[in-house]
């Protein structure tokens, strides 16, 4: 029997070496394999260039490897692009920005009547990291300030949303809105909105239809309408650039040849738009006054605002990769509970959901906006009075609409807002010596604040002291952390908390104590 030489029996590679310097010596363990008396000592050989340029281009094509094999899952996907993508393969589609809310008190010392009509838009500076940037609010409705009579000065109300129609800010716009394109008359055609950012929820769109403009739908997924419907799907890209997309023909209607496309939206949303109190000042526009007319009218009228709340940026990429296989996992369909609150989260804005019934024929759907971890609103979807707020009202009647085609036959679905139930908190702590009091206190505060804030709770949540306790032991300075008070807001004692179906809970400031051991 033949014995194969020594010197032909492959060199077992180690095929997890990918990066340079591993490549690098096993390239020259196998040159030394053949050529024993090579030393590859000499950085001036041209051999270890060779070896180091082959090196050097495997470790590269081993990055891109890996990050191709990365992009391509959800739970490994580290650009906004793939996991966009990826997320509308599970037909899930990210809440882009929320618009805050606020209210203007107006004060009228001119002995004549003012009336704003609404789309007056007001104005105020504010301050991101060093940056002054204006932000701008659009009334709802009309208001009329009474004139001073004597020394009393004539007051009125009004709420205003962030944001300011993109007839205010785009040159190339009439009455239906922007100019974004003319059809083509071809199956999957797709427009760009010319400004950034753009308020969730905010696009209506305008297509020709010989001398007048039809005013076609927005639906979640172009895929449920026939061909003949007039719909249209809104994607937003990693750079929160929003596009309009219209159907083929089998599933949505194709835009007319040669028709103008426009469409009309706010411009704005995000958290920048939770400015403090008395930041919007300035009158920045009312329809049918010239500038300088606007600039005599804020001589007698005066407006200050209340706090801002409601603003929220884009969906993390954490939100998303967690909301969009729920929305698949549902299958388009709402046969149990988990059904409900699966389908619920696939809408856009909705970033919390829950379902009880207890029969099959009734069912409640709670739900709550979405918001990001930086966000600081108290109650999301609710004002300071506890009333529900216009996202909410928005959010509710998409979900309204979007579920009445994905339930049963004679089950009725009814929509609820959050409660949101406050805890009582007391942590007792050691800390390492090298921190100081102050440091470690508001470490506390904050991990609490922040793991247990919006972002991190849901409906129906238990928590547990040792949840707490454990938390906080991984917070810099923390030696040992106790909790000895939980319990929810007019209770007593250290208990655990569970939420009932519509509850959501929450720690204030207010409610926590921390103290050393």
């Amino acid at each position: 029997m033949s014995t194969t030489p020594v010197s032909s029996i492959p060199i077992s590679i180690d095929y997890t070496s990918k990066d340079y310097y591993s490549l690098r010596e096993e390239l020259i363990a196998r040159i030394q394999d053949r050529l024993p008396e090579w030393s590859a000592s000499d950085p001036s050989d041209f051999g270890v260039a060779l070896v180091e340029a082959f090196a050097y281009l495997g470790d590269l094509m081993s990055y891109y490897i890996d990050r191709n094999a990365n992009e391509s899952f959800m739970a490994t996907a580290t650009q906004r692009s793939s996991v966009l993508n990826l997320a509308q393969t599970y037909g899930y589609i990210p809440a882009g920005y929320r618009q805050s809310f606020t209210t203007f008190n107006f004060t009228n010392t001119s002995a004549s009547q003012i009336t704003l009509p609404a789309g007056t838009v007001f104005s105020g500076d504010v301050v991101i990291g060093d940056i002054v940037q204006k932000v701008y609010f659009t009334t709802n409705a009309d208001v009329v300030i009474q004139a001073q009579i004597g020394d009393v000065a004539g007051t009125a109300s009004i709420t205003a949303n962030e944001g300011r129609p993109v007839t205010l800010v785009s040159s190339n716009t009439n009455t239906y809105g922007e100019l974004i394109g003319v059809s083509a008359g071809i199956p999957n055609t797709t427009f760009a909105l010319g400004e950034v950012p753009v308020v969730d929820g905010s696009v209506e769109v305008y297509v020709q239809d010989g001398d007048v403009y039809s005013k076609w739908t927005q639906v979640q997924h172009l895929i449920d309408y026939n061909p003949t419907d007039q719909v249209f799907q809104i994607t937003v890209d990693e750079n929160n650039v929003v596009y309009v997309n219209f159907g083929d023909g089998v599933s949505g209607f194709i835009p007319t040849k040669y028709s103008e496309v426009r469409a009309n939206y706010t411009v704005g949303g995000g958290i920048i738009g939770n400015v403090n109190a008395a930041t919007i000042t300035d009158i920045n526009y009312v329809s049918g006054l010239s500038e300088s007319a606007i600039t005599a009218l804020g001589s007698s009228l005066t407006v200050t605002n209340s706090a801002a709340i409601g603003g929220s940026d884009p969906e993390t990429l954490d939100q998303i990769r967690i909301s969009a296989p729920l929305s698949l996992r549902a299958n388009n369909r709402a046969v149990t509970l988990q059904d409900y609150a699966d389908l619920s989260l696939g809408v856009t804005g909705v970033g919390k959901a829950n379902a009880a019934a207890s029969v099959w024929t009734s069912v409640t759907v709670y739900i709550a906006p979405s918001r990001s971890a930086t966000d600081t609103d108290k109650q999301p979807g609710l004002d300071d009075l506890g009333a529900t707020t216009i996202e909410y009202a928005n959010i509710k009647a998409s979900v309204t609409d979007y579920l009445s085609t994905r339930t049963l036959l004679g089950t009725t679905v009814t929509i609820q807002p959050p409660t949101y139930v406050d805890g009582v908190l007391s942590i007792s702590y050691t800390k390492l010596p090298q921190y100081t009091t102050t440091e470690v206190e508001t470490s506390i505060k904050s991990t609490i604040l922040s793991v247990f804030g919006y972002a991190g709770m849901n409906f129906q949540d238990t928590i547990y002291p040792q949840d707490i306790e454990f938390v906080l032991q991984q917070v810099p300075g923390i030696k040992v952390a106790k909790v000895t008070v939980l319990h929810r807001v007019g209770t007593t004692g250290l208990l655990t908390l569970t939420g009932a179906a519509n509850e959501i809970f929450r720690f204030l400031e207010s409610n926590i104590t921390v103290g050393a051991m």
